[in-house]
């Protein structure tokens, strides 16, 4: 039944969901019509937003190429301070924003972050001074941040475990390919505009893209869906479905108002699982941050400007269907550990490719090699889900957290990859190899403890069973371990 808010809530979840029961034989085909309709108005239009939230926060780059940095001044460092002072806004958002998406319609939330953001980037083709862009930037972060975690949270609210992974690694390839061929949106817009109505183009680099967002949030509005059991735009049956489903998965009810977001965020940070994931991804976007430097290491190959930049393009191509493809097999197979620790050990023969050798044509292979490093992304994140489910809130402080704290690489690793150390930059390729060797450490630590976690459950099951206790009946002990972690006595973590 629906409350006044149209909320479903059910009076049997968990164990006591049987959807075969309930859908009869058709309950593939209606799950399969669910997802798809899910798809179709959620997957092109989340990707759309992140190709915009990625383009609004690299077009600087793109305007450092006209007269930007003459006509506000800049000199000295000041430019790699515009460009880390956004970090820091990024970072401080996106822990207290999804504790909001958690009580809020996304369909509003995301929506109206996306104006904010529109508006900073717009605002920042007026910029006139250094005080100015850095206080523009760091509020572009601010208001950036909300959308990516969030993302992650709200398909965790309507994916499986066997679905999750792959739609994370498609959105994320979005960013990727916006990376590889932003540029030549930003091309266009310099070398068409400049000078109109008295303008330097990279100005309306600025508002042009910008503005962009303002018509795309006011589709979101309409078209992104809420939570499963608020989405208007599905029926009854749809919208228990889709509730049914993910709470048979976790064994109970995905219930919003299950904990406050104060329990959540003190659930989350108890909660040893957390750290794991957190510093596994943190290793894994330390090694990732040569990509800010991609184009200078692929020049190392001898080529022209141009050659370079069709160069830079495939790499990224490759990165981003290696994604896809392994998070895909991840989630058909159910399993996580395997599918994080191959690709860092690929990328981290190429990082070593990189700094022995000048073979024009071993590096470049390398360069493909050390792409693979996000291959293991998609599987990290919906290791997030599955290893602290529930309650809704637990698990939307740990998608910010793993997401704002691996990004605190971004201010660190800016600094392997000095012009002296060039062209092998042995130094950096090092510390990757190292920090991938980390992520590969964690991620067995992670496995192991997840797997402890699985035979305490099903050994406190076990005595249950050999007392007379039911499943998941209160007083036994399978409902005292499980309540350490706060899961179902009948859920078993994804290794």
């Amino acid at each position: 039944m629906a409350d006044q808010k149209g909320q479903l809530h059910l009076e049997t979840v968990g164990a006591d969901v049987n959807l075969d029961e309930m859908f009869g034989e058709d309950r593939k085909g209606k799950e399969k019509a669910l997802v798809r309709k899910v798809d179709m108005r959620m997957m092109p239009l989340m990707m759309l937003i992140y190709v915009l939230n990625y383009l609004d926060r690299n077009n600087i780059a793109t305007a450092r190429l006209g007269t930007f940095e003459e006509d506000i001044g800049l000199h000295g460092t000041q430019y790699n301070t515009i460009i880390s002072i956004f970090f820091v806004g990024y970072i401080l958002t996106q822990i207290p924003t999804n504790m909001i998406l958690n009580k809020m319609r996304p369909s509003v939330f995301l929506p109206v972050i996306m104006c904010m953001w529109a508006g900073v980037s717009a605002a920042t083709g007026a910029v006139q001074s250094y005080a100015g862009m850095v206080v523009l930037r760091f509020v572009l972060g601010f208001v950036e941040a909300p959308f990516f975690p969030g993302a992650l949270y709200l398909f965790s609210s309507w994916y499986t475990k066997k679905e999750l992974a792959k739609r994370i690694s498609i959105l994320y390839a979005a960013g990727q390919m916006s990376g590889a061929f932003g540029g030549l949106l930003g091309s266009a817009i310099m070398w068409g505009m400049d000078g109109k109505a008295g303008l330097p183009a990279w100005r309306w680099l600025f508002i042009i893209e910008g503005s962009v967002c303002f018509p795309v949030a006011l589709i979101t509005v309409w078209v992104l869906p809420d939570y499963p059991a608020t989405t208007k735009w599905l029926n009854d049956e749809e919208r228990k479905l889709a509730v049914l489903r993910i709470a048979e998965e976790a064994n109970q009810e995905d219930n919003r108002d299950e904990a406050t977001a104060i329990q959540g965020l003190k659930m989350a940070f108890t909660d040893p699982a957390l750290y794991l994931i957190w510093f596994m991804q943190l290793g894994l976007n330390t090694a990732a941050a040569f990509i800010n430097f991609f184009p200078t290491i692929v020049a190392t190959l001898g080529y022209n400007r141009t050659e370079t930049l069709l160069l830079s393009a495939p790499p990224y191509v490759f990165a981003a269907i290696l994604g896809i493809t392994n998070s895909w097999h991840s989630d058909k197979t159910k399993e996580r550990f395997w599918h994080v620790v191959w690709p860092q050990v690929f990328c981290s023969i190429g990082f070593i490719i990189s700094a022995v050798t000048m073979n024009v044509a071993a590096r470049y292979t390398a360069t493909f090699m050390m792409m693979s490093v996000y291959g293991s992304f998609g599987c990290i994140l919906s290791w997030v889900s599955t290893s602290l489910p529930r309650p809704p809130s637990k698990r939307a402080v740990a998608y910010a957290v793993v997401n704002a704290g691996s990004n605190l690489a971004s201010i660190y690793a800016s600094y392997f990859y000095p012009k002296s150390q060039g062209p092998r930059y042995w130094q950096a390729n090092v510390a990757n190899v190292a920090f991938s060797a980390a992520c590969i450490i964690l991620a067995t630590s992670l496995r192991l403890y997840l797997s402890s976690r699985n035979k305490q459950l099903d050994k406190a099951a076990s005595e249950d069973l050999s007392e007379g206790y039911a499943e998941g009946e209160v007083g036994g002990k399978a409902v005292e371990v499980a309540a350490r972690w706060q899961c179902d006595p009948g859920y078993r973590y994804t290794l």
